[in-house]
C-alpha cells in the first residue's frame, strides 16, 4: 500500500547553458509502497517551479524559462491549491498580500495541498 500523502523534497540545480547560467528549483513527489517488509519507490513526480538564468529573474506566470525555448509554466504550482488561491485573492496587486496563520505542523502539507 502506498504512504499517504507522499513524500517529497525541494531540490535545486543549476545548469551551464552555452552562454546563460541557468538555476533551476523543483520538487520532487514521490510515492513509496511496502514489498515484502522493505519501502520501494512506486512513483516519483518531478514538478519544476522555475528556471531562468541566473541574472533573470522568473517573475511572471510562465517560470521556466530555457534558453532557445518560449517560456511555459512548470507544473510545482497545481500540487498546491493554495498557491493560486494566495495570489488571485490579493485585493491590491501593487500591495504585499496579508499572509494567513499557518497551519499547524501536523496539518501543514494537508492544508497546501488542499487534502491531495
Amino acid at each position: 500500500m502506498p504512504t499517504t500523502p507522499p513524500v517529497w523534497c525541494i531540490r535545486k540545480n543549476e545548469h551551464e547553458t552555452g552562454p546563460e547560467w541557468v538555476i533551476m528549483q523543483m520538487l520532487y513527489w514521490d510515492d513509496y509502497e511496502r514489498i515484502d517488509g522493505r519501502w520501494c519507490f512506486r512513483r516519483r513526480l518531478p514538478c519544476y517551479w522555475y528556471a531562468t538564468d541566473l541574472n533573470k529573474p522568473p517573475i511572471g506566470g510562465l517560470k521556466m524559462r530555457w534558453p532557445g525555448r518560449e517560456p511555459y509554466a512548470g507544473s510545482f504550482h497545481e500540487l498546491f491549491p493554495s498557491w493560486d488561491d494566495f495570489w488571485t485573492q490579493r485585493p491590491d496587486k501593487d500591495a504585499l498580500p496579508q499572509i494567513a496563520e499557518p497551519a499547524p505542523l501536523e496539518l501543514s502539507q494537508s492544508a497546501a495541498s488542499r487534502g491531495r
